[in-house]
């Protein structure tokens, strides 16, 4: 009887051993990510995504929204986080210890940091809107002079993208030729709407809800570049920086625009994760992205910038193993310097 017992407890005690490991292998499933804010694509990206690995892979993606992605970059690289939309800049930024790294403080997170971060693809994320209502009397770039120009939230990349931007075509020098507002995405939006800025500049996909919004009631125009700076020296240096391109916002993208066509600054992205993530993990979401992209696009009209045909676009980051394991298997030429030495 007590050999019984005990042969049944043991019995109990395997069963709840099994059922610990299937928990804790389960777990393993569950990956973090941070994302922009909502509505643009940065954000539409990392939760289209996260549905992919959940219905292809059995991967669980929990979203940080609405976050700042100099600081998001941190936690990528200290492992807090599994992956990111990650702007080019942050990351030539972090392995150098500058821009917003350059502190004592920060740098040397930085400079780890970016050792253990990962590129999966690239693509053109943004374009820069800059919005201001026709009753400012703005009609270009050199108008802005002394006037309030939101660029983005406080040490975000967005802001040091559109502040070089502006310095390009302008000349212009934050807070001392015009005065740079540094807000969160949805502070300086509410801002421009409550009459406070002249200028709001926001890197969005064309179409944006949020300059919809802003162009609800008023009409405005988008300031921008034109074709003779575009082919000059200086913004052949601008775009030849990590993250920058040019792009087009066509005449009455939004309801209420003013003027033609708008040629303007781009950003791209990149997707990004963890060093330590195991190749295996990555080839098959690397593979998931590509072989599942129409439906990815289907999810969302910004995503279509996603192309199959440029999927190193901007990428300065080092390729994940798997991701090149990916990459050889499809027959894709990848660009040496993106081959780290862990995958040599």
């Amino acid at each position: 009887m007590i050999s019984s017992r005990k042969q049944v407890a043991s019995a109990l005690a395997l069963v709840a051993l099994t059922a610990l490991n299937s928990n804790t292998l389960h777990a393993k499933n569950i990956m973090k990510a941070d994302a922009g804010a909502t509505g643009k694509i940065t954000h539409a990206m990392m939760v289209v995504y996260g549905k992919m690995f959940s219905k292809y892979l059995d991967i669980e993606v929990q979203i940080n929204d609405n976050q700042t992605l100099t600081k998001s970059a941190l936690k990528l690289g200290s492992g807090a986080i599994d992956m990111m939309p990650l702007p080019p800049a942050i990351w030539a930024f972090m392995r150098k210890g500058k821009g917003p790294y350059k502190s004592s403080k920060m740098k040397d997170r930085a400079l780890k940091g970016s050792e253990n971060i990962r590129s999966v693809m690239g693509y053109n994320a943004n374009l820069f809107h800059a919005v201001t209502f026709e009753d400012t009397g703005i009609k270009d770039w050199g108008d802005i002079k002394g006037k309030r120009v939101f660029t983005g939230p406080p040490s975000g990349a967005a802001g040091i993208m559109s502040e070089l931007m502006i310095n390009i075509i302008t000349g212009y020098k934050p807070n001392k030729d015009y005065k740079a507002i540094r807000l969160p995405w949805g502070g300086g939006l509410q801002a421009m709407m409550d009459g406070k800025l002249d200028v709001y500049v926001r890197p969005a996909a064309a179409g944006s809800a949020s300059i919809l919004q802003l162009g609800g009631k008023k009409n405005f125009r988008l300031l921008g570049a034109n074709k003779e700076l575009v082919e000059s020296k200086a913004w052949e240096r601008y775009t030849k920086r990590p993250g920058r391109t040019t792009g087009v916002i066509p005449a009455k993208t939004y309801p209420r625009q003013l003027g033609g066509d708008v040629i303007t600054g781009g950003a791209t992205f990149i997707f990004a994760v963890r060093k330590a993530l195991t190749e295996k993990k990555v080839y098959e979401m690397t593979k998931t992205i590509w072989e599942k992209l129409p439906e990815i696009h289907a999810s969302a009209e910004t995503l279509k910038q996603i192309k199959k045909e440029t999927p190193f676009l901007g990428v300065n980051a080092p390729l994940h193993a798997g991701a090149i394991r990916y990459y050889k298997e499809a027959g894709f030429k990848i660009p040496s310097k993106l081959i780290p030495a862990e995958a040599r």
